[in-house]
């Protein structure tokens, strides 16, 4: 069973066991449409931040368990909200973009620069709903785990 799945069933994956919260950091409004159509069917609340600095202030002013970013953005970009997310907080982040370069030897590997400042996955746009289910399925999970580990 999916994180998700429990937490539309009432089974939510934090040790409160309260509904999770996502916040999507994407300036394009068409997937940030989609992106929460989707999580909603699987419970939870989704927030939607249509710019990396609102985002950032979502969440110096609420708590979430995971935040999915977009890389290329007018003004701040997702890579740098994503080091600025990191130095703030420990919450999960999941990387995304549509843009690719990688096929040639030269070119630059923007979700991998994502992974190193700090995001726990990333998801290549676009992307299915089964896709995004799983890669957040996977990184609640990790956070899961790495509390009970460490006995939160």
């Amino acid at each position: 069973m999916h994180v998700l799945e429990e937490v539309a069933k009432g089974e939510a994956f934090s040790p409160a066991k309260q509904a999770y919260r996502i916040l999507v950091i994407d300036d394009d409004n068409c997937v940030g449409a989609a992106i929460k159509a989707t999580l909603m069917r699987h419970g939870g609340e989704i927030e939607i931040a249509p710019r990396a600095c609102v985002g950032i202030e979502a969440l110096g002013s609420a708590s979430f368990d995971v935040v999915l970013v977009d890389l290329f953005m007018p003004g701040m970009s997702g890579l740098d909200a994503i080091s600025h997310i990191r130095r703030q907080s420990g919450v999960p982040i999941i990387a995304m973009s549509g843009f690719r370069l990688r096929d040639s030897a030269n070119s630059i590997d923007y979700l991998g620069m994502a992974m190193q400042r700090g995001a726990s996955t990333c998801i290549r746009k676009p992307f299915a709903p089964k896709q995004l289910i799983e890669a957040i399925d996977r990184t609640l999970l990790q956070g899961r785990e790495q509390q009970e580990y460490c006995g939160e």
